[in-house]
């Protein structure tokens, strides 16, 4: 028996207007939908299978993607070329691909940790301090779960 081959996006999605928030169905939704516009029939077909989102984080707007190995390379260009977000503006960074869920969360766990510090630098009130620390140390306790 074989096992299948996947491969882990870490991506950060970067959005002009902070006011929506998505959920892992509707990201999900929204790329197959721009797989479906870039690649038709043949490459929504071919991601289908093994196309899921592990993780999303709105806060951080960090989130991982599970692709089958063949086919990463539909996603990648997708990801490059989208755009829209249910109708608003959206840029999406591809911040590293691994073979393994664990090293996209050592990854991902780096990146927050960096910008947990550098937004503790600024001044702010402690009231939104203390909302930065508690988001935080809730999504270094969520990103173990996802390897399990």
């Amino acid at each position: 028996m074989v096992r299948f081959k996947n491969r882990y996006f870490l991506c950060e999605y970067i959005q002009e207007n902070q006011e929506k928030e998505f959920s892992e169905r509707d990201l999900l939704n929204e790329i197959r939908d721009q797989v479906q516009y870039h690649f038709g029939d043949f490459g929504s077909a071919k991601i289908q299978f093994s196309f899921q989102v592990k993780y999303l984080n709105s806060v951080s707007r960090l989130f991982i993607l599970r692709v089958n190995r063949d086919y990463k390379s539909i996603i990648w260009s997708t990801l490059i070329f989208m755009n829209m977000f249910k109708g608003v503006p959206i840029k999406i960074r591809i911040l590293g691909c691994s073979g393994t869920i664990k090293k996209c969360e050592i990854k991902a766990r780096r990146l927050l940790t960096k910008w947990v510090h550098k937004i503790l630098k600024c001044d702010m009130p402690n009231q939104l301090r203390n909302t930065i620390i508690r988001d935080y140390q809730q999504t270094q306790q969520i990103l173990p779960q996802i390897t399990q």
